[in-house]
C-alpha cells in the first residue's frame, strides 16, 4: 500500500492498479492514522476492487519492470521522430482556416511531446502545446499509432471532440478517421 499526500487533495481517495497495488492519496490536513482508519471502513470495497483487477489483468499478460524500460527506450526512439514526421505531413498537405476564412500559420506546432506509461489514454495534449504520447503505441499497427498522434496534433487546433475537429482529422487521415477510431477503440490498455 502506497501513502501520498498532495496539497491540492481535498479527500482521500484510493486507486488499485492493474498488478493490485492500492494507493491512496490524502490532502496534507489528513494523517496517516485518519487515512488508515477511513481505509477501514472501505476494506471490503478495496478488495472486490483488487479481485477484478486480477480478473481483468492476468499476471502474466503484464509486463515486467525490464519490459517496460525496453519497451519505454523504443518509444523514445520512435514516438518524437514519427510526431515530427506526421507534424511536417500534416502542415503540407492540410489547410486550416480560423471562423473569418484566414489561414492559420503553423496550427500544428507543438512545443515538445513527453512518453509515458498511460493506462486509460493513448494521448493527450496540453494548453501550453506539449504532447503526451503513450509508450504502448509502438505496440500498435504504425496506421493506428499515426492516428493517435494526428488526432493530437489536431487537437492543437480543436481542444473538443467537436465537428470542426472530426472533420479536421478526417481530412488528416485521408477520411479513414471513424475506421481508425473503431479499429482503435478494439484495443486494450492495461
Amino acid at each position: 500500500m502506497i501513502f501520498e499526500k498532495r496539497p491540492q487533495s481535498r479527500s482521500i481517495s484510493v486507486s488499485v492498479s492493474a498488478r493490485g497495488v492500492v494507493k491512496v492519496t490524502l490532502p496534507n490536513y489528513v494523517s496517516y492514522l485518519e487515512a488508515q482508519q477511513f481505509l477501514r471502513t472501505v476494506e471490503n470495497k478495496i478488495m472486490a476492487t483488487k479481485r477484478e483487477m486480477a480478473a481483468k489483468y492476468p499476471a502474466a499478460m503484464l509486463p515486467t519492470k525490464a519490459q517496460l524500460q525496453v519497451l519505454s527506450k523504443k518509444a523514445h526512439e520512435i514516438l518524437p521522430a514519427r510526431t515530427k514526421a506526421l507534424y511536417e505531413l500534416l502542415t503540407g498537405k492540410v489547410v486550416v482556416r480560423n471562423k473569418l476564412g484566414i489561414i492559420i500559420k503553423d496550427p500544428f506546432r507543438y512545443n515538445r511531446v513527453a512518453i509515458k506509461d498511460n493506462k486509460t489514454n493513448w494521448g493527450s495534449c496540453s494548453t501550453i502545446r506539449n504532447l503526451n504520447l503513450n509508450m504502448h503505441l509502438v505496440e500498435l499497427p504504425v496506421d493506428l499509432m499515426d492516428f493517435v498522434i494526428v488526432h493530437e496534433l489536431c487537437h492543437l487546433v480543436y481542444s473538443n471532440h467537436g465537428a470542426r475537429f472530426h472533420a479536421l482529422v478526417n481530412a488528416a487521415t485521408d477520411g479513414r478517421e471513424k475506421e481508425l477510431s473503431a479499429r482503435l477503440q478494439k484495443v486494450k490498455l492495461i
